[in-house]
């Protein structure tokens, strides 16, 4: 399987993946764009607390100090520069000196390291109540398991396999021309891309190329009429094509995004992504209860916002 991420206006966002998907999907399937659609939120979930438990709590994650900054966990992205940059709540008594040696990074005036941290919120930073850990490869998987993406196209193989119906208008130029089409028409939800892997053999043969558009199956999802996407990106697209449904538009998804991130916001947000493959907006609180996560789900549908917690429960 190939992946690559390209993005070229607004939210448009496409996905070079293993081949599948053109002909257009039905009205009501049950599994929009190949993807379970948002539904009732599993609120029993390690990534959020239990609304009961008083603390204290856990949190596994990159831990770093910079001149400019004392130590702080990171939450979100972080730049792997050298040393490395990132931002997320004060650690209230770290002492980096403290820790075994070997277990963190000195670069410059900075210190860093992957540790598991016991502690209890105290404003937006977290106070420690326990000496940090450094974090195992175990617990660092169990930090960032969670739902596999699926970018399989939600279409049927035409008889014959996929074929571009107008190779002349299959091209970079054709396929951007269709992103911008798609995403003007009222519903719009995601554009991403299937393709087959293509070997190294052929590729030293000079045959074929990793990214060639006849090769593309150009898929894009709506909650509107699917004639009516099919219809303008195929005014523009002449290769093979999946139109089929969305669970949620990529503007609704973005006015929830913006509301969460907004004066009126349930509970202050550490980091806020919009999730269009997923059809959801992630968010990420210094403590997140089971109780904040259903109340999002009455305010906004459940399923449409996936809460996570940076203070979890102790896994020992």
């Amino acid at each position: 399987m190939t992946s690559r991420l390209l993005a070229w206006t607004g939210l448009v966002a496409v996905l070079l993946v293993s081949a599948c998907g053109q002909q257009a999907s039905a009205p009501g399937d049950p599994s929009p764009s190949g993807r379970p659609a948002p539904g009732t939120s599993d609120v029993a979930r390690p990534d959020l607390v239990p609304d009961e438990h008083p603390g204290p709590f856990e949190a596994t994650g990159f831990v770093l100090q910079d001149e400019s900054h004392g130590p702080q966990l990171c939450v979100g992205g972080i730049a792997m520069s050298l040393p490395p940059q990132c931002g997320g709540p004060d650690l209230m008594g770290w002492d980096f000196a403290s820790l075994p040696a070997g277990s963190y990074e000195s670069v410059l005036q900075s210190r860093y390291g992957s540790f598991v941290i016991t502690g209890t919120p105290q404003g937006d930073a977290i106070r420690l109540t326990a000496p940090a850990r450094p974090a195992s490869p175990a617990d660092l998987e169990d930090q960032t398991r969670g739902p596999e993406p699926s970018f399989t196209s939600p279409c049927p193989e035409p008889v014959g396999g996929w074929q571009p119906l107008d190779p002349a208008r299959t091209t970079e130029e054709a396929l951007q021309a269709a992103s911008v089409r798609a995403e003007a028409v009222s519903g719009y939800g995601l554009l991403w891309i299937d393709q087959p892997t293509v070997t190294p053999e052929e590729l030293g043969a000079g045959s074929e190329t990793a990214n060639d558009p006849l090769r593309y199956v150009l898929n894009v999802s709506t909650t509107g009429d699917l004639a009516e996407m099919e219809s303008a990106v195929r005014a523009v697209w002449g290769g093979a094509l999946c139109v089929s449904a969305a669970a949620h538009s990529a503007a609704e998804l973005t006015s929830v995004r913006d509301a969460l991130d907004g004066p009126e916001a349930l509970l202050p947000l550490l980091d806020l992504q919009l999730d269009q493959l997923a059809g959801q907006v992630t968010a990420t609180a210094l403590l997140a209860r089971e109780g904040d996560q259903r109340r999002l789900d009455e305010q906004y549908g459940a399923g449409v916002v996936r809460l996570g917690s940076v203070l979890r429960l102790p896994t020992g």
